[in-house]
């Protein structure tokens, strides 16, 4: 048995570091000690595609199929003031942070839902001039021959570096972190890892996001396993910034003279509800062909690198943070959207565990 912190933190990525970052910085004298199972963040913080976006029109609108209007507004705010905050904390030069502006793709297939997204285009530009002051966010464009629907506050960022950069500003604080050190469970009071080892805590976060349910079944958090692959160099690149397409399922954008495409989830949804970084081929087969049929760049690409991520996704898209029981607490389900929220997220959960 290690000699006990005032805190444990499992799960070192965005949420995890964040929480950890807040709290010690309103308690300089409680010990904080963040671990992860992986010598990096092994979930989505480190295996993410580097959007800044907090929305599409189409994501909005689909979402207002399944939740309260209220609900949806209130989380596009919430993802909106969360980039802010990230980007206030770790600094936009050094997380490489540029907003390029995002565009929506529709295709002939989708002008139905075009026309759909059209009409609740002023509802939606009033949520963030409401939330957050700035005017006329989204509107009507085309590119590369597709009708589009811009939002000119997204962008893009360095994973890579953004992570560097929170763990950097979380250890300097005195934020203990350990790597390669799998938690087996989580009980009132102790931490137990894989090889038996009890370390304790007065509280104790989860922040594991996709991997909840395997520490807290009280979570409602299922892994949404994402799937990303980067082009060679290209002699053409004719897409400069950040895309979606298919409700936010699909998203690529430039990455230099590379091209960087994820998504298709909803190919086969059911099959990444999985813990592992498998591969789904159905799913690969299916970007394959969309960069090949849609893209419209160099007709002999080749693929330099592909990987997977886990996400996690909750009854709704809004995050579930509480507290589980007596010095437990969980913080989780992104739902894709760990860039915007999860910094947000930690610091609230930092707030209801400690003392501000």
């Amino acid at each position: 048995m290690a000699y006990p912190r005032d805190v444990i933190i499992v799960g070192s990525g965005i949420t995890g570091l964040s929480a950890a970052l807040f709290y010690k910085r309103a308690n300089p004298k409680h010990t904080v000690l963040v671990l992860d199972r992986g010598f990096w963040p092994t979930g989505a913080t480190a295996r993410n595609a580097g959007f800044a976006c907090f929305g599409s029109a189409s994501e909005l609108l689909d979402d207002l199929s399944n939740e309260s209007e209220q609900d949806v507004r209130l989380r596009l705010e919430s993802r909106f003031n969360g980039l802010n905050l990230l980007k206030t904390e770790l600094g936009t030069q050094e997380i490489e942070y540029h907003m390029c502006g995002g565009y929506e793709l529709f295709d002939k297939a989708d002008e139905e839902l075009y026309r759909h997204c059209k009409e609740k285009l002023p509802l939606f530009n009033s949520w963030v001039e409401t939330g957050t002051g700035e005017k006329e966010t989204y509107e009507l464009k085309t590119y590369n021959g597709f009708k589009t629907i811009y939002n000119r506050l997204e962008g893009y960022l360095h994973s890579g570096k953004m992570l560097n950069r929170l763990l950097q500003k979380a250890t300097n604080v005195g934020v203990e972190v350990r790597w390669n050190t799998p938690v087996d469970r989580i009980e009132k009071g102790s931490v137990i890892l894989d090889d038996g080892l009890i370390l304790q805590a007065d509280k104790i976060l989860s922040a594991v996001n996709g991997f909840s349910k395997k520490l807290i079944p009280e979570s409602s958090v299922d892994p949404a396993r994402g799937y990303i692959f980067v082009t060679k160099p290209l002699t053409k690149m004719p897409w400069k910034g950040t895309f979606h397409y298919n409700k936010g399922y699909v998203y690529f954008r430039d990455l230099g003279n590379r091209l960087l495409i994820g998504g298709a989830r909803d190919v086969d949804k059911t099959t990444e509800t999985s813990y592992t970084n498998d591969i789904n081929p159905k799913i690969k087969n299916w970007l394959l062909d969309f960069t090949a049929d849609k893209l419209g760049i160099d007709t002999d690409w080749e693929m330099e690198q592909e990987w997977t991520g886990t996400m996690g996704f909750g009854n709704t898209k809004s995050p579930e943070c509480f507290k589980v029981k007596d010095g437990i607490w969980i913080a989780a389900g992104l739902g894709g959207m760990g860039v915007a929220l999860g910094m947000n997220l930690g610091k609230r959960v930092a707030e209801m565990m400690g003392e501000f």
